[in-house]
């Protein structure tokens, strides 16, 4: 079953065009501040990014938590949801428009949420061996990842210096 798994995420991830990374990296770098909604698993994983932002010295908020300034003109949301129709993140969507917020989904192809987007990483899944949306979330995170790691290589980042930000009050 491990290898099944990890072959599903391969695949997924093989699809995913590298360009998207850069994509995504260009709405960052732009933003003033940045701003990560997910529901579930799904916000899950977007509060995982909104740490490596952070380690990266990128303002990153997390809508919803008590802490979260309102999101202004100048600003990025992205909105991780696999069926991008939560009716919050599109709300959630629309607010940033309304305000002049720019705003980036992770999402699947065709959806609502990718629709009221300034872009979408689209994420190509197939037919999974796993439960619920796993394979969705698994690939979000590692594309993620990948792009931060991207991000830093081609900025010149040291990893001494996003040590730096790591918690230290755990």
């Amino acid at each position: 079953m491990k290898d099944n798994i990890i072959e599903e995420i391969l695949k997924v991830l093989e699809k995913v065009d590298e360009r998207e990374c850069k994509s995504l990296f260009s709405y960052i770098r732009k933003a003033k501040r940045v701003f990560l909604a997910g529901a579930g698993r799904s916000g899950l994983i977007g509060r995982c990014f909104a740490m490596r932002l952070m380690h990266l010295g990128i303002e990153a908020h997390v809508a919803g938590e008590t802490t979260c300034p309102s999101i202004k003109k100048g600003d990025l949301l992205v909105v991780i949801s696999c069926s991008g129709g939560n009716k919050n993140l599109l709300e959630f969507a629309r607010i940033a428009r309304k305000v002049k917020a720019k705003v980036v989904s992770v999402t699947l192809e065709g959806t609502s949420l990718a629709a009221v987007s300034d872009y979408s990483v689209k994420i190509p899944l197939a037919k999974s061996v796993q439960f619920g949306n796993s394979l969705f979330e698994q690939a979000v995170f590692l594309f993620l990842e990948t792009s931060v790691a991207n991000y830093r290589e081609n900025r010149k980042i040291l990893l001494k210096d996003m040590a730096s930000r790591h918690a230290n009050l755990e």
